[in-house]
């Protein structure tokens, strides 16, 4: 076979054609379209979730706390001071807010007067604690 008949035979059919890649361009637009305004709102909710789930978490930390102790700790880093029988978190950190901030932490609470307060605020104002959980 000689250079120009391999031309001939396979010139045409390698890559992609224009229509082609205009219709791959148009589906992706279709479901970017459909599927992306479905998306958009669903981080903030996932952080929320991950608020309640982090609060319980570090509630039962607090509770292990109290039942070594007969106290609540001062603060959050009390769960992981040794000499108290910590540390009471599997992370050697006190875990911070999906939003990257504090947990807010009072013992006694206000709002558990026999036990603690503990919350956050989503970057959106929405509160999230241990006494209001849905």
């Amino acid at each position: 076979m000689n250079e120009n008949s391999k031309k001939r035979r396979f010139g045409s059919r390698s890559g992609f054609t224009m229509i082609e890649i205009i219709l791959v361009v148009i589906i992706i637009g279709i479901l970017a379209t459909t599927v992306g305004p479905k998306l958009v709102g669903r981080t903030e909710q996932a952080k929320i979730s991950k608020a309640y789930s982090t609060i319980n978490t570090v509630g039962m930390a607090l509770a292990e706390y109290e039942m070594v102790n007969g106290t609540y700790p001062t603060t959050l880093d009390g769960l992981l001071d040794e000499s108290k029988g910590g540390p009471f978190l599997q992370s050697n950190f006190v875990p911070k807010d999906p939003w990257d901030q504090p947990f807010t932490y009072v013992a006694p609470g206000s709002n558990n007067k026999h036990t603690f307060d503990l919350s956050c605020t989503s970057s959106k104002g929405v509160t999230i604690n241990n006494w209001e959980q849905k």
